[in-house]
């Protein structure tokens, strides 16, 4: 069962970094541009349908809308903007667990002179 959902969020990571390089190309419809735009503005925006401050339903109906506009747009991509964005996702995620190990790094660096910079200012 839990390796379904696992399969699911692969995928849907896949189309999602593919919705990303299609939106930089020139390719791309307006009208997908701005729909795929609305739907990452939707899911950053506090005013949802239901409150990121419940707990978990607040996170599932962001992924839910998300999901569909990404399922739904994938669809309204022109054939040459789709296979030109996956080829250009296929050899992004061949990199991706590099650069999530950068990206690891330095968000640790930060906090760790951040933790350092209050321990400075508050024992010294």
């Amino acid at each position: 069962m839990w390796w379904r959902a696992w399969v699911y969020v692969k995928m849907f990571r896949r189309d999602l970094l593919i919705m990303l390089i299609a939106l930089k190309n020139p390719g791309t419809p307006k009208y997908v541009r701005n729909l795929m735009i609305a739907a990452l503005v939707y899911l950053i925006s506090p005013i949802d349908i239901i409150p990121d401050a419940i707990p978990v339903l607040g996170f599932v109906d962001d992924a839910v809308i998300v999901s569909i506009a990404v399922y739904g747009l994938m669809r309204l991509l022109p054939d040459y903007v789709r296979q030109e964005s996956e080829e250009k996702a296929y050899r992004l995620g061949r990199q991706m667990p590099y650069l999530l190990i950068v990206i690891s790094i330095v968000v640790f660096a930060w906090i760790f002179l951040m933790l350092y910079g209050l321990y400075s200012l508050l024992f010294k």
